[in-house]
């Protein structure tokens, strides 16, 4: 088997237990969002469940950005990434569809498990009564890339 010379810096394909391991022990990553040529990237804290990707978004003003860039449909791309050493990392890319999830409807209870199980997000936090405007939002998966790079590969 010929190693890639470039592997140690680029990495090499995760398997797909590998991916689901990152994205069940992670629990925060990336999300980025374009309108047009507008890109627009923020810090989120997101639950897993094997089959999509949950996350929460608190509209504290009018005018959020992440408000604005975001809709049913919207294309998104989570990026979690778990850095130990220059030779020693993964990373996985999740893009696809976003779909607000209805608080009142039955994937709302989804998204709180998903986030209680896996994400730095309390359940409390949404009942909290100085929070208003809690959106939820469901990412389908439509392709899933995993890359790392471990000590024994450099």
């Amino acid at each position: 088997m010929t190693m890639d010379p470039y592997g140690q810096w680029m990495g090499t394909p995760m398997d797909e237990g590998e991916v689901d391991d990152l994205l069940q022990s992670s629990g925060w990553g990336v999300v980025s969002l374009a309108d047009g040529d507008d890109p627009y990237s923020l810090p989120i804290s997101f639950g897993y469940t094997g089959d999509a990707v949950y996350f929460a978004f608190i509209q504290d003003s009018p005018t959020n950005t992440k408000v604005e860039f975001i809709a049913d449909g919207t294309t998104a791309r989570l990026l979690v990434t778990d850095i130990r050493a220059r030779f020693d990392w993964q990373s996985v890319a999740v893009t696809g569809p976003v779909e607000a999830v209805d608080p009142q409807g039955d994937r709302w209870d989804a998204l709180r498990d998903s986030l209680s199980d896996n994400a730095w997000f309390s359940t409390d936090f949404e009942r909290a009564p100085s929070v208003r405007g809690l959106q939820g939002w469901r990412l389908d998966p439509d392709e899933v890339r995993g890359l790392e790079v471990r000590p024994d590969d450099a």
